[in-house]
């Protein structure tokens, strides 16, 4: 019995031993890892590279917010749009500005002027540059207010790691990132997944309260025009809406 209980004790120290052992051989695995990973760095070049292929830049409420509160909300408005994206989510947006037309496209358009209300569908400047980014200037023209995105581009927080989304950016392997530098970058890499993932579920609802209202207020206006009218104007418009209704197809 007591042979037994030696073996057994024999038997466990070499597996402590074993164990030991181990994690001496993993430990340089592990620290190359973690210095594979402090090798990160990220200093904003400000070149024009990464503005200039943007395509949409989702915006926040947390955007919206800096600009009412530093009163430039109505610098912004012109650029906004809803893009509705292919996931069947909706994104608030900068919409980048179509590219001018070559010349061939611009004497066309000289004999064919273009629609006011005509629409670039968002898919086709996917690869064009932000609206607020100056080419001639090389230079943000909102930089003390851009959007939360660009604040931590190229770095991304997906819920549960962080990626770079652009691995060409200039501005990464720029010496010069501090330890506070890193950890800010990281904080607004998860501050912008979850003010993203907060408008993405606020904008659905909002947009179907607005259209509601908008369609109530237009039937409003519309009876109380009616409700003004003529008695001669009435029957006018009744011979208008019937021989429209008389064009049809059955």
């Amino acid at each position: 019995m007591e042979e037994n209980n030696e073996n057994k004790e024999n038997i466990d120290e070499k597996e402590v031993i074993a164990e030991k052992e181990q994690e001496k051989e993993d430990a340089p695995e592990k620290v190359a890892t973690e210095e594979t990973k402090a090798k990160f760095t990220f200093k904003c070049t400000r070149d024009d590279n990464c503005c200039l292929t943007r395509g949409p830049i989702p915006i926040t409420f947390w955007d919206i917010e800096l600009w009412a509160k530093n009163g430039v909300v109505a610098n912004f408005l012109p650029y906004l749009d809803i893009y509705n994206k292919p996931d069947g989510g909706i994104d608030l947006i900068f919409k980048p500005l179509p590219p001018p037309p070559k010349e061939e496209e611009g004497e066309e358009e000289e004999k064919t002027p273009r629609d006011p209300f005509g629409n670039i569908p968002i898919e086709d400047l996917l690869e064009e540059k932000c609206p607020l980014y100056s080419k001639d200037q090389k230079k943000c023209l909102v930089y003390d207010n851009r959007p939360l995105s660009c604040r931590t581009y190229p770095l991304e927080f997906d819920g549960k790691n962080f990626t770079v989304v652009d691995v060409d950016c200039p501005g990464i392997g720029e010496e010069g990132m501090s330890k506070e530098d890193l950890k800010e970058m990281r904080e607004t890499a998860k501050q912008m997944f979850y003010e993203l993932f907060r408008m993405r579920i606020s904008l659905p609802v909002l947009s179907q309260i607005i259209s509601q209202k908008v369609m109530m207020d237009l039937m409003r206006q519309n009876l109380e025009a009616m409700s003004k009218m003529s008695d001669e104007d009435r029957e006018k418009l009744d011979e208008i809406l019937k021989k429209e209704k008389e064009l049809q197809p059955d």
